[in-house]
């Protein structure tokens, strides 16, 4: 292997360390904004995820594993359904809440039902979008 390649790779493997960190800091901020929200959103927020087959769970408002994978997924969805026009950012508990409350209220709808997509996998979604 030569020496740019092996190099390179160092660097791929030493940002995804940076990157998981940085994601377990932002998704105990996450839980934290979904638990400042009252019951009845934290609720509606989870329906509306599992209404486009994002939550596989009963709504309850309860923040767990399966809740996070599913807003989190949200997010992927919208940017990929709007062409990436939409790409909600989680970068603050203040946006993380703002955006937990516009979905709780529908306000992504659109782009979470865009088409037949229902948060399949990569190939699907490449498919489903034109890709």
């Amino acid at each position: 292997m030569n020496s740019q390649l092996r190099n390179g790779m160092f660097a791929a493997v030493i940002c995804g360390l940076g990157l998981l960190s940085a994601g377990s800091a932002a998704a105990g901020d996450l839980r934290a904004a979904f638990h400042t929200l009252p019951e009845e959103t934290r609720v509606a927020v989870q329906a509306e995820l599992a209404e486009v087959d994002l939550y596989l769970a009963d709504p309850d408002g309860r923040w767990s594993a399966a809740t996070e994978r599913a807003v989190l997924r949200s997010v992927e969805t919208i940017a990929l359904n709007s062409g990436d026009r939409v790409h909600p950012r989680l970068t603050s508990p203040g946006a993380m809440r703002h955006y937990l409350e516009k979905l709780a209220d529908g306000a992504y709808g659109t782009y979470l039902r865009r088409g037949d997509f229902s948060g399949g996998s990569a190939v699907l979604r490449g498919v489903n979008l034109g890709g």
